[in-house]
């Protein structure tokens, strides 16, 4: 991740171990995913979006200054990668043929509606799993929070896969109807 035309010593100097950039690379770190998908979105290839991304890592640090803390770091990676991959394609558009800014202005519009609905998606669905029971609340945990695989999971258990998918497949229907319910819900008071 240090920038074309920068040497890993040169960005290491730069970034240090402040309060500034210890933040910074904590924001950083967990916004870079969306950031990414933003600058993907738009340039439409791994090789340019990690071109764009080195691009989006000084611009964010040269700005972090002026972000106001407490506000949503992510959307504001998140606009700045979009606004670097846009200048991008500009650029590689004077060389060929490219989409419109007002296509692009799309496409991140859709990435960024989708984004925020699997959002709101997440967050219902943790308290759709509030809801459940402690039992099952427990048994979600013993299957996903350990590294084995669920072949694993049964015979600790002393059970057959059949019997464990069987009941997973039973609580993912009622948190789907739980997560469709809440949501259905939501709509209609809006």
């Amino acid at each position: 991740m240090v920038p074309h035309g920068t040497s890993y010593r040169q960005f290491n100097a730069e970034i240090g171990d402040s309060p500034r950039e210890t933040g910074f690379l904590r924001d950083l770190s967990s916004a870079y995913r969306e950031a990414y998908a933003s600058a993907f979105a738009i340039v439409g290839n791994r090789a340019d979006a990690d071109d764009v991304m080195q691009e989006v890592c000084i611009v964010l640090w040269q700005k972090y200054e002026d972000f106001e803390q407490g506000t949503d770091f992510r959307k504001w990676a998140c606009s700045i990668a979009f606004h670097v991959a846009r200048a991008y394609v500009r650029r590689q558009r004077r060389r060929s043929s490219g989409l419109s800014d007002l296509a692009l202005a799309r496409i991140e519009q859709i990435r960024t509606g989708g984004a925020e609905l699997f959002d709101l998606r997440r967050e219902v669905l943790r308290e759709c799993v509030g809801k459940l029971s402690a039992r099952d609340q427990q048994f979600l945990q013993d299957c996903y929070g350990s590294s084995q695989s669920q072949a694993a999971f049964a015979r600790s258990q002393k059970k057959s896969v059949e019997t464990i998918y069987t009941r997973l497949k039973r609580i993912r229907h009622k948190l789907i109807t739980c997560v469709n319910r809440t949501l259905g819900k939501e709509g209609e008071s809006d």
